[in-house]
């Protein structure tokens, strides 16, 4: 779509994407895929949600201790922020700050900016398979469920977006993107509600997950 509008659209000034390394690879969000259709079409990026609402402030302990090991002197926020910073084609990057404290932090990394190093993109990427790796469902997307699902639930898709946001600090936040995402879905595919339990799924599931209570909890995060 992002192709479509550039090609239609050259007029076109920049392109406004959520980056950040979390999202980077992910199948939904597609970061870099956009990233680099931006560049493709030497159209500047304006970088949104660069810290994914304050989730890369808040990561996990071992994330936060490879990077204080690193250098202590940075933000766990100024690790994604850095990371989006660093790339050539980005414009501005809208960082929410919702303190002094906050801002005095992006200042003291930005004012005089330095790329992150080959090392340090590195450690991003790690910081994004340590946190990828702490997932509610381990659902591996193979999609052997969905074949023969009668009620004709896209599975996999519901489970990722739900990872996503138990990944996320919803006590803070109470509302993600992934309502609209999964809302979206429904008008193509069944309700995570709509299981009727037959088992199908569960029969050719290669990891043994218990669809059926999976996607009840699905059901009760989104549509309550």
């Amino acid at each position: 779509m992002l192709e479509q509008i550039l090609t239609k659209h050259p007029e076109m000034e920049f392109v406004q994407l959520q980056i950040n390394y979390l999202d980077w690879e992910s199948e939904w969000i597609r970061s870099r895929a956009c990233y680099e259709m931006a560049a493709k079409y030497d159209k500047p990026v304006i970088v949104m949600e660069p810290a994914k609402g304050a989730t890369l402030a808040k990561v996990p302990a071992e994330v936060e201790q490879m990077f204080k090991a690193y250098d202590p002197s940075y933000s766990n926020a100024s690790w994604a922020i850095r990371f989006v910073a660093s790339l050539p084609n980005v414009m501005v990057v809208l960082s929410g700050m919702s303190s002094l404290e906050q801002m005095k932090d992006n200042l003291s990394y930005m004012e005089n900016f330095k790329p992150l190093t080959e090392e340090e993109k590195a450690m991003c990427f790690k910081a994004a398979e340590i946190i990828n790796s702490q997932t509610a469902i381990p659902c591996t997307a193979c999609s052997y469920c969905t074949e023969g699902c009668p009620m004709h639930i896209c599975i996999p898709k519901y489970f990722l977006i739900y990872n996503e946001d138990m990944r996320e600090h919803l006590e803070e936040k109470g509302w993600t993107i992934n309502f609209s995402n999964y809302d979206t879905l429904t008008k193509q595919f069944g309700k995570a509600s709509d299981c009727i339990a037959c088992g199908q799924c569960e029969s050719v599931c290669p990891q043994h997950l218990s669809i059926i209570e999976y996607l009840k909890e699905v059901a009760a995060h989104y549509e309550h």
